[in-house]
């Protein structure tokens, strides 16, 4: 499968802006004979406290990026924002060549350091989908800390999508724990941050896409553009000839947690 990663610089609540941009992108990554693209955690917003400010583009959103993935016969996975009563739900959505929904997650960590639990409820679950020979996860920024999730993700799948507005601010983390997400779930980690300043914040971007083995197989950093790798699903292989899996202690790391 090949891959675009998209360090997209978002424009705060420019909704036009940031959808001429990413059919931009979307053109490029088709151009270099990508069967997917990733976009950022809202990705045509930013992140608001304001619910009205991102729950009225929901319904666009979604029909925007079906329509444009059906227009060039590509993949994409976006970030975007639905209305759940007078909060919101943190959606990551990834439709096919065709336009239909293949998986559509809702961030399980908002980040409540940075007040997201006054505006976006908790998701409830997560779940693999197919796609060119791939089994892949979606999951969303802050749940990035949280490893216990990628270790149940990853018995079922070998490439787990992480999207992000991670700032500059807390960059090493983001890299670290990227890398260290690959390395000890063994699966291909693709890392998508946005870049530039948004809403007075600071993004470094470091997006990156790391091999089961924590090999960086591209990134970019301070500057947009596309990561585009071509991967072989290798990962059985690879979790056969260094079986760490096998030594997992569940039932006691059940007991302890």
């Amino acid at each position: 499968m090949t891959l675009s990663i998209c360090q997209f610089p978002i424009s705060f609540l420019d909704w036009k802006k940031n959808s001429q941009k990413a059919l931009l992108y979307i053109r490029a990554a088709k151009a270099s004979g990508s069967n997917l693209i990733l976009f950022p955690e809202m990705s045509l917003t930013g992140i608001s406290h304001i619910t009205s400010e991102m729950g009225d583009s929901h319904e666009k959103n979604l029909k925007f990026f079906q329509q444009t993935a059906m227009d060039h016969s590509i993949a994409i996975g976006f970030g975007w924002a639905r209305p759940a009563g007078e909060k919101l739900e943190n959606h990551y959505t990834v439709v096919n060549p065709q336009g239909e929904i293949l998986s559509d997650y809702v961030k399980l960590h908002p980040f409540t350091f940075g007040g997201e639990d006054l505006c976006f409820v908790k998701g409830k679950d997560f779940k693999c989908f197919s796609y060119h020979g791939f089994t892949i996860c979606t999951f969303i920024c802050y749940d990035m800390r949280f490893p216990e999730i990628f270790q149940a993700a990853s018995r079922t799948a070998d490439l787990i999508i992480v999207a992000a507005n991670w700032p500059e601010k807390r960059s090493s983390h983001w890299k670290v724990l990227s890398q260290a997400r690959a390395i000890e779930n063994q699966v291909y980690l693709a890392a998508c941050n946005c870049v530039g300043t948004i809403n007075s914040l600071s993004y470094s971007g470091d997006s990156a896409l790391y091999s089961p083995d924590g090999i960086k197989l591209g990134s970019l950093s301070h500057t947009d553009g596309l990561i585009t790798c071509t991967i072989a699903n290798n990962v059985s292989s690879i979790r056969k000839d260094f079986p760490v899996k096998n030594d997992r202690l569940t039932d006691y790391y059940k007991k302890i947690l």
